[in-house]
């Protein structure tokens, strides 16, 4: 099985260097996280791309919303496309892969490219998926920077008392904005999520928590 995933910076063309130079950390971030799976691979192409492979089935829709919670950059989304395949790894150059699944994720991430409703896609989405996933976008998308790291430390298992502490908060502005972020209903997407596929994302949580706390400088 191979899991793909195609991320976009939407707008790019308006974009400055320290989007371009955020998209460099989220590559070496995302390689981490994959680094124990059987075959992976992350690569920042050329302009305002994410190329990433993983042999866990549908690790890469997770890889996506994790990704999202981290980028800074709201004014510039980052459009996903994630698959599932079983096919086996590639044996040449996973850059120069023209399997028609990596053709298929890529379709489908033009087809959402001017969407603003929707920031993930995949080929053939039901709309038990579509339709959680459009909440995702909304929330994420909505979210201030204080209340992304908010939902972000929250859904990395942090107490509000220590996302206080962390953030020099009171624990008050702490419960104030993580309602407003409305982590609270992207947590219940994301295990729902999780529960359709049959996914434990417990570990790629745990990759996705030293990042957050890498980029807070926590």
């Amino acid at each position: 099985m191979i899991s793909s995933l195609i991320m976009d910076i939407s707008g790019s063309s308006q974009a400055d260097e320290t989007v371009f130079n955020d998209l460099g950390w989220l590559e070496k971030e995302i390689q981490t996280w994959v680094a124990d799976d059987g075959f992976s691979h992350v690569n920042y192409r050329m302009g305002d791309e994410l190329f990433v492979l993983s042999s866990i089935p549908h690790n890469t829709l997770f890889i996506a919303i994790y990704a999202k919670l981290l980028w800074p950059h709201n004014d510039f989304p980052l459009k996903c496309s994630y698959h599932t395949a079983d096919i086996k790894p590639p044996e040449t150059n996973p850059e120069q892969w023209s399997h028609p699944a990596i053709k298929d994720t890529r379709e489908s991430l033009e087809n959402i490219k001017k969407l603003t409703m929707l920031d993930f896609a995949s080929p053939d989405m039901p709309d038990e998926i579509e339709i959680p996933l459009m909440y995702a976008t909304d929330i994420i998308n909505g979210m201030t920077p204080l209340q992304q790291e908010v939902a972000s430390l929250r859904l990395a298992g942090m107490l509000q008392r220590d996302i206080a502490a962390a953030l020099d908060k009171t624990e008050s502005t702490v419960s104030a904005h993580y309602s407003k972020s409305r982590g609270k209903q992207l947590e219940h997407i994301i295990k729902f999520l999780a529960d359709y596929y049959e996914t434990d994302i417990e570990v790629l949580n745990g990759h996705f928590t030293d990042s957050l706390k890498r980029r807070l400088k926590l």
